[in-house]
């Protein structure tokens, strides 16, 4: 591997393909993206199969179905997964300090971006090449032909090549990695919508004069059809393949040829060239950024901003809440999450509910039009999952920093070397998150509150979704809120805990934690889609399988409308399956925090069976200073004297 590409003069791409190779989760990633692919894939061509009926001849013509499930399939693979395996290619350097020293190489900037995007590429190609063996078979089955194979290879290739640019850029502009991976996914979607609107305008004005020469006959009457924005489709690589033919909610364009896909593919191609340059332009003037608290410094930027609201004649200054600074006599490491953290005192805690509450507020009470009232997207259920966003960021990184910021810092040894039991220190380290636990169940219950009241008052005149009254569906939405904020919250929180435990940095957690949740929430909607290719309306028909596979999903239980008696009987399965995993995790964690951090629990030699009388004072103070709970503690004995 590394004779080939040196020889070009690629050494940064040879380092990064030799280190890749020499990892075990390249090959176990690789595994299961390959029994996904074609488990997924011929699972939904034979369900597909089975509602032919006749003799074996009847499955000839029938590859398109199983070449449209392995393009739904790839596109997927590559939105979600390539920019978890781009955004770390340049923030991992300057996490390790190791940027400024390829910046003295004599490698350049273009080539620095260039092989490093091609080191996340050449795997991505890897994932792709393994579904060429089931392209076969759908070719030999008839249907489709050789160009079709060769466009689907084509827009592959020229939608990773632009998520991945935009990875790269948003790794070039970010100081860790954590951050480069919520840009890439939250900008990168605002970017590729934004695009669309960009081309909706400028392609029409100016552009439709070349493209005539450019496109056929019927591509171009497809792309520019003005009863259709068909030209919006320019952004997104699943809608240019044979006129957004994969989502089957355009008029689609058969008759695409390969030259026609690879003009309309040109806007990517911009796209991408417009990331890199940018990446280029700014990957020496963020390669030494300095690091910034951004939450404190808006913490503290909403401290001057109240300090002066408050002086005023009514108020004259009054402050209704005052932070304590005494010493504690039991729980101090309790005390210290919960006084000397951001996110702990109760002081910051306010002000982090006022910056949720009023958005929520607001967006709950924002006029929209009749439809928008009556369907699922009013701005009372849209606050709803920006709230349920909102909630798993701030929880996980929460959490996975109650050992990682510990680990940065370097207090951890200060920390393991306190005389507290191993499970009553990771229960004090809780202590912050339960607080902002608390603190999120006023905007949830705000939030749900008022969706209680927009359906009954609102949406029950016109309600026909369920099949009983509509009291039922209220008493359904109002169980589903109330174990989703008590279940969901706490084992968002112990997960992230369980992850701080077992990677190395808190980036490393905050991604773990964040992919996994992610993969929780869309795997399975994916899977049932696949598994069901011609999905009815209203749920109509469905196969068993399909319900119980999606409502393994969170946002599925969240957003689901209940329209079947059964429906409570997969709700109570869903959190049950829930309270299980929260215990579990716990468990886990409290079991296993002392091998993690590499702790030895020892047993303490003094004599548990002797009354607290018969010990000397200097054993009842080592006793206090351990946290014994339930000891008696005498008149003559001052607690501060075991601080």
């Amino acid at each position: 591997m590394s004779g080939f590409p040196t020889q070009f003069g690629l050494p940064l791409l040879t380092k990064e393909l030799i280190e890749q190779s020499a990892r075990k989760r390249t090959y176990i990633l690789r595994f299961v993206y390959a029994v996904a692919l074609y488990g997924t894939t011929l699972w939904a061509f034979y369900q597909q199969l089975g509602a032919l009926n006749g003799s074996g001849l009847s499955i000839l013509g029938q590859g398109r179905n199983l070449y449209l499930a392995l393009a739904r399939f790839e596109f997927a693979g590559i939105y979600v997964f390539l920019p978890a395996m781009t955004c770390s290619v340049l923030t991992s350097e300057k996490e390790r300090d190791t940027l400024g020293l390829l910046l003295l190489t004599k490698l350049g900037p273009w080539t620095i971006v260039f092989e490093k995007l091609f080191s996340r590429l050449v795997p991505m190609a890897s994932f792709v090449l393994l579904s060429l063996p089931l392209l076969a078979v759908a070719y030999s089955l008839g249907g489709i032909e050789a160009v079709d194979i060769a466009k689907l290879m084509w827009v592959l290739a020229v939608t990773a090549l632009q998520v991945g640019s935009f990875s790269v850029f948003c790794s070039a502009w970010f100081r860790t990695t954590a951050a480069a991976f919520l840009a890439t996914y939250l900008l990168g979607a605002v970017a590729i919508f934004g695009s669309a609107l960009v081309y909706l305008y400028l392609f029409r004005a100016g552009f439709e004069f070349w493209f005539q020469f450019l496109l056929s006959g019927p591509a171009f009457k497809w792309l520019f059809n003005p009863n259709n924005p068909n030209i919006t489709f320019l952004a997104f690589g699943t809608t240019i393949l044979n006129g957004d033919e994969l989502s089957r909610t355009g008029a689609g364009l058969s008759e695409q040829t390969l030259l026609d896909c690879v003009v309309m593919t040109l806007p990517l191609l911009g796209t991408s060239v417009l990331s890199l340059t940018l990446a280029r332009i700014v990957l020496w003037r963020r390669a030494f950024v300095e690091p910034k608290n951004v939450l404190l410094k808006l913490f503290k930027s909403l401290d001057g901003f109240f300090h002066l609201a408050n002086h005023n004649r009514l108020t004259r200054g009054i402050v209704l809440i005052r932070e304590s600074v005494a010493l504690p006599y039991y729980h101090p490491i309790s005390w210290r999450e919960t006084s000397k953290r951001s996110l702990g005192t109760t002081r910051y805690l306010v002000r982090f509910l006022l910056l949720i509450e009023v958005p929520v507020m607001v967006m709950a009470l924002w006029p929209a039009s009749e439809d928008a009232i009556r369907s699922g997207f009013a701005p009372a259920y849209v606050a709803g999952w920006c709230l349920w966003a909102v909630a798993t960021l701030v929880l996980s990184i929460q959490a996975t920093g109650l050992i990682g910021v510990e680990r940065s810092h370097q207090s951890l040894d200060v920390l393991l070397t306190t005389p507290i039991e191993s499970d009553e220190i990771v229960r004090q380290k809780f202590a912050g998150v339960w607080r902002m636990i608390h603190v999120l169940w006023v905007p949830f219950a705000t939030l749900y509150l008022f969706q209680m009241w927009w359906e009954v008052w609102v949406q029950t005149p016109t309600a026909v979704y369920w099949h009983g009254s509509p009291v039922n569906k209220t008493t359904f939405n109002v169980l589903r809120a109330v174990l989703a904020v008590n279940l969901y919250l706490p084992t968002i929180a112990w997960f992230g805990f369980y992850q701080g435990l077992r990677c190395r940095s808190q980036t490393s957690a905050i991604l773990l934690t964040m992919t996994v949740i992610t993969l929780a929430c869309v795997a399975p909607p994916l899977l049932a889609w696949f598994l069901t290719p011609s999905y009815p309306q209203f749920y109509q028909g469905r196969p068993p399988s399909t319900p119980l596979i999606s409502w393994l999903s969170p946002a599925v239980v969240l957003s689901a409308q209940p329209m079947y008696d059964g429906d409570w009987f997969l709700l109570v399965v869903h959190f049950g399956g829930v309270a299980v995993l929260y215990l579990w995790l716990a468990a886990v964690a409290k079991r296993s925090f002392a091998r993690r951090v590499g702790r030895n629990d020892g047993v303490f030699n003094d004599e548990l069976e002797l009354p607290v009388e018969a010990l000397p004072r200097e054993d009842r103070l080592a006793r206090l200073r351990r946290g014994r709970i339930g000891m008696r503690i005498h008149d003559d004995l001052d607690p501060t004297d075991a601080i």
